[in-house]
């Protein structure tokens, strides 16, 4: 095997080495983005198995006969890697040897065909994944002259303040609605309805840390390698490793008071007393996460973004029926709407009151 380089790495000289020379003068944007452990910089050499190796996303206004023309000119192989993928056109691919044109792994397409593919048509905020958003911010742009796929990046950096504010109130409800349910699952002498409890709280809990830093929370897989620097991550590895429903609730709550000290430190709502206490009269210890969605909600309705709504990754990985989803929970005439209908992906463009649901485009 070839001496193992970060994909975003083996991209970069790829274009620069073995792809650019074959564009002539085409206009083109040229970047390593989208799906891909890689794109988030967790490769490792476990990633050369599959959908990992020579890659680079082409976008031009023609893209023509490109995709083709490169099978017959690209080489067949690269700083020792294959350039060619199989099986052809298939949704998981791997690197293999051929003797004929190459299958290769290089995106030509328009980026506001690839846009559509990712995130939609006509997306709003809360109907975009964040595992989604991590993709389009994160990798890295190789050639952007007119700076076209750097203003949509920078667009997705992250969220307006406004709506930045309604989504940690939404993940610090998540939290609230189970808190005290890892002591009264142990009261009931259900050790794994604890353990489940504990871990659903530390996914939900990672998350906030996350946001509360401004950085897109990847899906499960990559989750706490997001924070493995964060010291607050030390926490969630106490709860989820303790034996004892005491000591989960104990690592929990020490988790719960850093994330509210750095919650009245970003200073996005009046600030909350960040210390522990008993639920009601029963003794198990808790943040009380609500009061912090309280004030950060401001009378608006908790349903959140569509990673708050919904973890099925088949609805997830189709924009179509992330919008549906979001559009038909933020419509329900059974709760406060957060705001009236969502601007259009249209740069420029600034609603006179945001919506939660405004486009990334309104920013």
């Amino acid at each position: 095997m070839p001496e193992f380089r970060p994909g975003v790495e083996l991209a970069r000289r790829f274009y620069l080495e073995a792809v650019r020379p074959l564009l002539g003068d085409r206009p083109h944007i040229a970047a390593r983005i989208g799906p891909g452990s890689d794109v988030l910089g967790y490769d490792t050499e476990r990633s050369t198995d599959h959908d990992w190796g020579p890659r680079v996303d082409l976008f031009l206004d023609d893209p023509g006969d490109l995709g083709e023309e490169l099978r017959h000119r690209l080489p067949k192989s690269f700083l020792g890697w294959p350039v060619n993928f199989a099986p052809p056109g298939a949704r998981v691919r791997s690197m293999a040897a051929t003797d004929g044109p190459v299958d290769h792994y290089v995106t030509v397409t328009r980026l506001d065909s690839w846009l559509r593919t990712r995130i939609g048509a006509d997306p709003h905020w809360l109907a975009i994944p964040w595992q989604r958003l991590a993709e389009i911010t994160g990798g890295a742009v190789f050639h952007d002259p007119r700076g076209e796929l750097t203003a949509v990046r920078d667009r997705l950096t992250w969220y307006p303040d406004e709506l930045w504010r309604y989504v940690l109130g939404c993940q610090w409800a998540r939290i609230g609605r189970e808190e005290a349910f890892v002591g009264r699952t142990a009261e009931l002498g259900d050790d794994p309805g604890s353990r489940i409890v504990t871990a659903c709280l530390a996914r939900d809990l990672a998350r906030l840390l996350l946001l509360q830093q401004r950085r897109w929370p990847p899906y499960g897989k990559w989750l706490t390698t997001a924070i493995r620097n964060d010291p607050a991550a030390n926490h969630l590895t106490r709860a989820l490793s303790a034996d004892d429903a005491d000591r989960r609730s104990a690592a929990l709550c020490d988790a719960y008071e850093e994330a509210a000290r750095r919650q009245n430190a970003l200073r996005l709502c009046a600030p909350q007393e960040t210390r522990r206490r008993p639920f009601f009269d029963r003794g198990y210890p808790v943040i009380d996460a609500g009061r912090f969605a309280a004030a950060l909600l401001d009378g608006q309705a908790p349903i959140g973004s569509i990673d708050q709504l919904c973890d099925n990754s088949d609805v997830l990985e189709r924009p179509a029926f992330c919008i549906a989803v979001s559009n038909a929970a933020h419509s329900s005439g059974a709760h406060p709407r957060p705001g009236g209908p969502g601007a259009h992906l249209s740069p420029g463009r600034s609603p006179r009151r945001r919506d939660p649901r405004s486009s990334p485009g309104s920013r």
